[in-house]
């Protein structure tokens, strides 16, 4: 059993169960694994001591997805361990970022993983950066495929496909940049004009 990075647990300041995210922990115990631990609500930000009895751990089904293909793994994770979307695993050495979770026949934001059906994640060592790529009135889709801490930058010229475009304005989830630089994991779509065109 390995100390997790966040759990389940009650809350004294909320007064109800909610995500911690783990500071410092230790297990002991042979037969039966004991967490001794420093947690933080992510709720509420209280930090307190948490002491948890590690039970058996279980095997969760991780569906991967990579482009337009899908592959079935898993993943060994303590029953009281929490899961949440966003977060990142590691299947096997694959990194994989979790995208959806299912519990109950339903999808669940959070969740023990004592309660996990299947784990929906994309493949998370690369991503894909989908383009708008602009020249003379029309407007071509393209896409990169990048690390995803790799910055794309409002000025750069890159070869995108079989042409050679500038960048002039990066969209993510919460602003639209038309200078600086995003992260390739942040970016919804790069629009980008054509400087010339390269041979075939």
């Amino acid at each position: 059993m390995t100390t997790p990075t966040s759990v389940m647990v009650e809350c004294p300041f909320c007064k109800e169960e909610t995500l911690h995210g783990v500071l410092a922990g230790r297990i002991s115990g042979r037969s039966a694994k004991v967490l001794d631990s420093t947690v933080k609500c992510r709720a509420c930000g209280h930090v307190h001591h948490a002491v948890m009895k590690g039970e058996k751990p279980v095997s969760v089904p991780v569906v991967i997805s990579w482009l337009t293909e899908s592959t079935r793994s898993s993943i060994t994770l303590g029953p009281d361990e929490a899961l949440a979307v966003d977060d990142e695993i590691v299947c096997g050495e694959l990194p994989v970022l979790v995208t959806s979770i299912e519990s109950k026949g339903a999808r669940v934001d959070i969740c023990k993983a004592g309660d996990i059906d299947t784990i929906w994640g994309k493949r998370f060592d690369k991503v894909k950066v989908l383009f708008s790529v602009n020249h003379h009135g029309k407007t071509y889709s393209e896409h990169m495929i990048v690390y995803p801490d790799e910055e794309l930058v409002v000025g750069d010229i890159l070869e995108v496909g079989k042409r050679s475009v500038v960048v002039h304005t990066i969209k993510t989830d919460t602003r639209t940049l038309r200078k600086g630089a995003v992260i390739a994991r942040d970016i919804v779509r790069v629009y980008a004009n054509i400087v010339r065109k390269t041979s075939s």
